[in-house]
């Protein structure tokens, strides 16, 4: 069957603000780049999102993609007032105009898209507003956009004989132009003459300058030596003081200048004398990136603490104004204990490896509490625990969570006392691959309340733990391990047997039950290639396997137990009039099995795709430019089973997805049907949910007529509104019958339509 999309949020190149039903968002606004401000609201920008906090109701509006705002690497901000707009710039030259008066957000990827200029120097530095121009200095020169129509102007290339130059800085004085170039010097202009050509740009020092603003009616800059200096009309350059070490950049603020380091904000007074300072130490709290000041107060962007705001007064008494959310955007792997999500963060990069792409991360873990509140344990009361990979639960043992490491090994942290054990080579089974180095890929645990990890690098890289707390290591027959392997996170069939994907090695499958049963299966028996990324077992006992070229299935795991080598098969689709695989040559990163036995697919560059539960059709595509989905590389898909709600996790932050598609029930108690009544508007399927796996559905009119039956396969099941013909029914009340696969429990409900 052909493919097709359904994108159900698609962005034009302008957007509003309203916020879109079906997606939430899941942001941290801990990490924290720029500040700016209006007459009324603090504006702070993370890497891609900004929140307005209004300083007189201290209510915080929050732009990101769920409200339309599709911009990431931010760096600078600028407000224009006379417009009443937010301009944003990148780091990647993707610039974001939020228009606060008419309620839109304009995104303009002229810059970003352009090839003559290279990608490592597009960053927007800093932003510069004068006259209905903001003027952009970037990594290649200067470039106007216009705030009247949100349009691009000239571009001004000022580096030597009219080269690209990077421009640190700029702001316009009394109809002249200053801009900071890189290791060129301080250049002005007068706005009156032709900028594009480079000879108008007079060179008036050939100092390395950092950053200059306009300040008490003069040019004051600060140069590589860290000197701050006064910059006459007549180009005099006069030193009056200096900063300190860590210097970052200048701020305004009526007659306030801001001197922002690393780790301290200081107020400098018209004669440029410091007379107040606010330090946010960057050993022991993280530093600072950026701050303004407002009514007496500082308003902060911390690295990794949020926004914060501090009176002059009493600058111990710091108020953490960023909305909840959890510690950082950096997430890995999600976990659903009842109504509670986990999130841990760094984990590993595309090689599994722990060091790349941000090195050992330090961020602790966070908790969204029934759904509802966040919390979080830090990096220090979580024992400095590095580089954490996964969170699980145990079924048979209460409010303990083992948190794995790809550095630490593994932890039990009681939610009780919140004590935690730690567990490596100095006292478990688990081994280092190198010293202090032991890396634990999650915990799945079977029926029995045993928990199956893998410990990598090492051999035996299979171990287990009981519910005593007691280890035991597996070798593997067949498999020759070497050092540089890496394993994934068994997936556990119901006959307990494991299924573990490996980086180079193809998948194994093993079996403590029948005799330390193992196999393998690789390239060499149709794997589409030996690095598996993901593996997922859905509710007809295929297991799904990702590869970084390709997708396989096992058609039935219960094959393992009686055959001597099973082989992997593919999924042939029809597209344009042509047979194919199905994701022929794609990378896969992440496959999850929804409630109706759907797949929830990642693609490497690609979004995610939700395909039928025999993957012969496409019901949804979703990717950065069309949903709110904040990356295309979705390391991970987790269902709430209750809800149905599919969670995409990026390194980019985390989203949601109203899907509706539930894991089965063990009792026919809470069956669900929506929408109900259906209206003549609504054009999609009736859901039906909480019902158990292979239930039987029976749907009648109100005279007992059979109009549509099926079986379940996972907790929900879907109607069309059509009969065995074809045909949608008509307006009417019609009557849902639904009973266990075995005939023991049985459910009715009911569901108007009206046409």
């Amino acid at each position: 069957m052909k493919f097709f999309y359904q994108l159900l949020f698609l962005f034009a190149t302008v957007t509003s603000f309203a916020q879109n039903q079906l997606w939430k968002g899941y942001f941290s606004y801990q990490e924290t780049k720029a500040v700016e401000k209006d007459d009324e609201n603090i504006y702070i920008a993370t890497d891609n999102s900004v929140f307005a906090f209004n300083q007189y109701s201290k209510e915080v509006e929050i732009f990101n993609t769920i409200s339309g705002l599709k911009i990431d690497g931010i760096f600078t901000i600028a407000y224009a007032k006379d417009y009443k707009k937010l301009i944003i710039g990148s780091e990647n030259g993707k610039v974001a105009v939020i228009d606060l008066a008419a309620d839109k957000i304009y995104h303009l990827n002229d810059i970003y898209t352009k090839t003559s200029i290279p990608d490592n120097q597009k960053k927007i530095n800093k932003i510069a507003v004068n006259a209905g121009y903001a003027y952009l200095a970037t990594d290649y020169g200067i470039t106007t956009l216009r705030l009247n129509d949100n349009h691009f102007g000239d571009t001004y290339y000022i580096g030597v004989d009219g080269d690209m130059v990077s421009v640190k800085s700029v702001d316009i004085l009394n109809n002249q132009i200053y801009a900071a170039l890189a290791g060129q010097g301080l250049k002005k202009a007068s706005l009156n003459s032709n900028l594009i050509d480079f000879n108008a740009w007079q060179i008036i020092d050939f100092g390395n300058w950092i950053d200059v603003v306009k300040f008490n009616n003069e040019m004051v800059g600060v140069k590589e030596d860290l000197s701050l200096n006064r910059i006459s009309a007549a180009n005099q350059i006069a030193k009056v003081d200096d900063v300190w070490g860590g210097f970052l950049k200048l701020n305004v603020s009526g007659d306030i200048l801001m001197e922002i380091t690393q780790e301290a904000v200081r107020l400098r007074a018209a004669n440029y004398n410091v007379y107040n300072e606010f330090i946010f130490s960057l050993a022991e709290k993280g530093g600072i990136y950026d701050a303004t000041f407002a009514n007496g107060n500082y308003y902060v962007a911390s690295r990794n603490s949020g926004g914060l705001k501090a009176a002059v007064d009493k600058k111990e008494a710091i108020e953490y104004i960023s909305p909840a959310g959890p510690l950082s955007n950096n997430a890995f792997a999600l976990t659903f204990k009842n109504r509670d999500l986990w999130v841990t963060f760094g984990g590993y990069g595309g090689d599994m490896d722990p060091y790349v792409p941000n090195g050992l991360t330090e961020y602790g873990i966070s908790q969204l509490k029934n759904m509802q509140t966040w919390q979080s344990r830090s990096f220090n009361e979580l024992g400095k625990f590095r580089a954490t990979t996964n969170i699980s639960f145990n079924p048979q043992v209460n409010n303990v969570a083992y948190i794995s490491s790809f550095h630490d090994g593994l932890a039990l942290l009681d939610l009780t006392t919140n004590d935690m054990e730690l567990y490596n080579d100095s006292n478990s089974l688990l081994k280092p691959i190198v010293p202090n180095d032991v890396r634990v890929n999650g915990v799945a645990f079977d029926r029995n309340g045993t928990g199956w990890m893998t410990n990598n690098g090492v051999n035996p890289f299979l171990v287990s733990i009981d519910k005593n707390k007691q280890f035991k290591a597996y070798t593997v027959s067949g498999y020759n391990h070497n050092q540089e392997e890496r394993f994934l996170i068994p997936v556990i069939d119901k006959n307990n047997t494991k299924w573990i994907g490996t980086r180079l090695g193809g998948l194994i499958a093993f079996n403590e039950t029948r005799n330390n049963k193992s196999m393998l299966i690789t390239t060499t028996h149709n794997l589409s290639d030996n690095t598996v990324k993901t593996l997922a077992l859905d509710y007809n006992n295929q297991l799904w396997i990702g590869t970084s070229k390709g997708l396989r299935i096992i058609s039935n795991v219960d094959q393992f137990l009686t055959q001597a080598q099973l082989t992997a098969s593919s999924i042939i689709i029809e597209d344009a009039g042509k047979a194919q695989e199905l994701f022929f040559e794609q990378d896969i990163l992440a496959i999850t099995v929804d409630g109706s036995n759907n797949k929830w697919v990642s693609v490497a560059e690609s979004g995610v795709f939700l395909i039928s539960g025999d993957g012969r059709e496409t019901i949804y595509r979703f990717t950065k430019e069309n949903s709110p989905l904040p990356s295309n590389d979705i390391l991970g898909i987790t269902i709430d089973g209750t809800t149905g709600d599919v969670f995409f996790t990026s390194r980019k932050g985390i989203v949601s997805f109203k899907n509706y598609a539930t894991t089965p029930s063990d009792n026919l108690d809470d069956i669900k049907v929506y929408p109900n009544p259906v209206k003549p508007e609504y054009t999609g399927d009736i859901k039906i949910s909480g019902v158990t796996s292979g239930a039987n559905i029976k749907i009648t009119d109100v005279a007992g007529n059979l109009v549509f039956e099926t079986k379940s396969l996972g907790g929900t099941v879907t109607w069309n509104t059509a009969n065995f013909g074809g045909a949608k029914v008509p307006s009417g009340v019609y009557m849902i019958f639904v009973s266990s696969e075995d005939g023991a429990l049985d459910g009715v409900k009911k569901v108007m339509i009206i046409r």
